[in-house]
């Protein structure tokens, strides 16, 4: 059902920004946690509270791309776009 739905030009587009919002997120997630910081610990280098950390983690809330580039350093990370 899945491929059916995809080839649809917009449905794709819409899922595949999903998918990138997801990729983020658990990178972000799996950084943090390699690094064993806690959500008030990023929250507090990038300058943002610790309930925003949450409610991107748990995908209650989708930061702009610059809120997401904060979160990044705050855990070591960096994007490459290809």
């Amino acid at each position: 059902m899945r491929r059916e739905l995809l080839k649809d030009k917009e449905t794709r587009t819409l899922y595949e920004a999903g998918a990138l919002e997801r990729a983020v997120r658990f990178a972000i997630i799996r950084k943090r946690i390699e690094k064993k910081l806690t959500q008030a610990q990023i929250a507090k280098r990038a300058n943002m509270q610790q309930a925003a950390i949450a409610r991107f983690e748990t995908g209650e809330s989708s930061p702009t791309l610059k809120t997401a580039s904060r979160i990044l350093a705050a855990v070591g990370a960096k994007v490459h776009v290809s």
